[in-house]
């Protein structure tokens, strides 16, 4: 069998499996916007493409731009297939990307650690859950960071907003009962509307020892303290009574 015929068969073999009600269509990665992100050429023109069920670190996160490369080193100028799911609320299409081998980019990028699995909008996806697990376990991508801040919280913090139970991420129980730092903040409670500067939040005030800096959740260089140098807080004004300063870049 020919190369290009096996690999066709093998999309068609993907697609045969997957729910009927996803709309397909083929076309030639064109850019890639973030990790998440990309634009495929779809009807002579450019078509945004959010991929579906994952989030990668934003712009100004620790690890965004190694996403970027990773979702770019797997797509552009590719061939690509997108099972679609819709409209995201900005007008982009949500979307499954497979390569013509059938390699599902989504979750390959999960899988070696440069992206979160979405829950808040793709709650029941068992594959995504374990692929994150696995990569958390191994410290892949940005898994090796000890205090990682998921995408949908760094955003909210950036805009002033307050978290709720579904942006917060619960431990792995293997990390709960070994009581160690690894993986996301364990699940709290519900925080208040309040300022960045008296909201307790469940994910740390970092300060350096060596500089009596500190960064909020939202700060730049939060995940680049290096850890022998690294010191947490609980809230901002605990760390400015320890005689701490807020980061010159932070927001």
């Amino acid at each position: 069998m020919p190369p290009n015929t096996f690999k066709l068969f093998r999309i068609i073999s993907i697609l045969s499996v997957l729910p009927c009600l996803a709309a397909t269509f083929h076309g030639e990665v064109i850019s890639v916007l973030d990790g998440d992100t990309i634009e495929v050429l779809h009807n002579n023109r450019a078509e945004r493409i959010r991929l579906n069920g994952i989030d990668c670190p934003e712009k100004g996160q620790a690890f965004s731009k190694r996403a970027k490369q990773a979702a770019s080193d797997l797509t552009f100028r590719k061939d690509v297939t997108l099972l679609t799911h819709g409209l995201d609320k900005y007008g982009r299409t949500l979307a499954d990307v497979l390569l013509l081998d059938g390699t599902n980019v989504n979750h390959e990028l999960v899988k070696d650690g440069w992206c979160w699995w979405y829950r808040k909008y793709a709650p029941g996806d068992t594959v995504l859950e374990g692929l994150e697990r696995d990569a958390r376990e191994a410290k892949k991508g940005l898994w090796a960071d000890p205090q990682p801040v998921p995408p949908w919280v760094y955003r909210k913090a950036r805009r002033g907003q307050s978290l709720d139970l579904s942006d917060l991420v619960p431990l792995d129980s293997e990390a709960e009962s070994s009581g160690t730092s690894r993986g996301p903040p364990q699940l709290g409670a519900v925080l208040p509307e309040s300022t960045p500067d008296s909201t307790f939040s469940p994910y740390p005030i970092i300060g350096n020892r060596r500089s009596h800096i500190y960064h909020r959740p939202d700060c730049p260089n939060y995940s680049q303290v290096a850890p022998r140098n690294r010191v947490e807080f609980g809230r901002v004004t605990e760390a400015e009574s320890a005689g701490y300063r807020k980061a010159e870049n932070c927001p």
